[in-house]
């Protein structure tokens, strides 16, 4: 009785350590935007970028130090420290500090969508390889015992002197080489369930099971007209936009430095100020404001430069997404029709076969193998258009990019 029961604590142990989730690729969005870790990370550090707007507004109202005002009283000239002690809403450097802080905000949630659509972006496309994998090592299984059944017969044939010496082993050689995709194939997709498991926020013991994948309807689809929607990818670009609100903060930097000499700014920029770390800033005197400015106008063009980068960068992506797509929809037809002719060749071959004809069996090998190659090549653009769809809409901000990333106020409540 006790030996039973250890063993079903340990069957009951074995069924916790590997829970089983099922879940198929429209869950996915949801689960990237609710758990994935780098998502809530960055969500976080929006909220940290929000909130210092509002303790920037709260440092600027007035403070009153009795200290700071018997200092003025026999120190005349500790003026500047007193307007910025006690009333730092008149130090003109706090209110450009507190505009930088907006923009910085502005340009830290630009950061977190694209964070976030690069990430669901990701997570879908491991989910499709995934099923690709998983339907692909299928497809070597089913390879192999097709291929052990010719080997079979040529050993027989070899063995009666109905085929060359030597036949068998060169069949068996193409055998193994079957048998060692089938073994990197599994060690593939262990590899890619943990990838996809850790990107949607599962913990490591969970055992994901992938729905199968909708195929796109090959002959409704229209190719892409890349020069159509590049203005659509650049308006709608949150890294391009990003750079709008760094530039438009490097102008209120400008005018903290200019106005630096009646006082100047102690408020931090907070979390997504680290970006101008490096740059200076007004001493109050105004010696070495020239300087200052000149460093702040180079790194201006720094940034104008970066930016038309990233459109350069988006433009070629989008024509890249659009000549991969076109290509393989214009192809699609002569994929099918290579698998056909592929199927039609090695089935006329294994009947002649079976009716005891005397044939090339590695000829018969060799249409097996050409198969195979056809049949893997249309999975591979069926997959591939999926994820060239995908990566279209992660461009253009469309279908699953066009909502918004979640706020922390609403990721908080399933967070420790």
């Amino acid at each position: 009785m006790k030996y039973l029961l250890i063993l079903s604590l340990f069957l009951s142990l074995d069924s916790v350590a590997s829970e089983k989730q099922k879940i198929e690729l429209p869950e996915v969005v949801k689960r990237v935007s609710s758990n994935n870790y780098k998502v809530y990370e960055n969500a976080l550090k929006v909220y940290q970028a929000k909130t210092n707007i509002e303790k920037a507004r709260a440092d600027l109202l007035p403070r009153l130090n009795i200290w700071s005002i018997a200092k003025n009283i026999t120190d005349p000239t500790s003026i500047l420290d007193m307007i910025s002690d006690i009333a730092p809403f008149l130090v003109p450097a706090n209110w450009f500090r507190l505009q930088e802080i907006k923009l910085l905000y502005l340009a830290e949630k630009e950061g977190y969508r694209a964070l976030w659509g690069n990430e669901v972006h990701v997570a879908k496309a491991l989910y499709t390889h995934l099923v690709f994998d998983e339907r692909l090592l299928q497809h070597v299984q089913s390879s192999i015992d097709e291929l052990d059944k010719i080997h079979k017969i040529v050993k027989t044939r070899e063995t009666f002197g109905g085929a060359q010496p030597g036949t068998a082993r060169d069949i068996e050689i193409k055998l193994l080489g079957l048998q060692e995709d089938e073994q990197n194939l599994q060690l593939l997709i262990k590899h890619e369930h943990d990838e996809l498991s850790y990107a949607l926020g599962y913990s490591s013991d969970t055992d994901l099971v992938l729905e199968p994948v909708a195929m796109p309807v090959f002959e409704n689809l229209e190719p892409i007209q890349s020069k159509e929607y590049e203005f659509r990818v650049l308006s709608m670009s949150p890294e391009r936009r990003q750079f709008d609100h760094f530039l438009s903060a490097l102008s209120q930097v400008k005018k903290e430095i200019e106005y630096s000499f009646l006082g100047g700014s102690s408020m931090s920029r907070g979390v997504a100020g680290g970006i101008f770390d490096n740059l200076p800033s007004g001493n109050g005197l105004g010696f070495g404001n020239g300087a200052s400015l000149k460093i702040i106008d180079a790194q201006k063009e720094i940034m104008k430069t970066q930016k038309i980068g990233v459109e350069e960068t988006l433009k070629r992506q989008l024509r890249a997404v659009a000549n991969q797509f076109n290509s393989d929809i214009f192809n699609y037809s002569n994929f099918k029709r290579r698998v056909e002719l592929s199927r039609e060749s090695k089935n006329a071959l294994l009947r002649r076969v079976q009716l005891g004809e005397n044939i090339d069996v590695l000829e018969l090998s060799e249409s097996s193998r050409n198969q195979i190659q056809a049949e893997t090549a249309l999975f591979a653009v069926q997959f591939r258009t999926l994820n060239s769809q995908d990566r279209f809409n992660r461009l253009i901000f469309n279908e699953d990019y066009s909502m918004n990333p979640p706020l922390i106020d609403s990721l908080k409540g399933g967070k420790p």
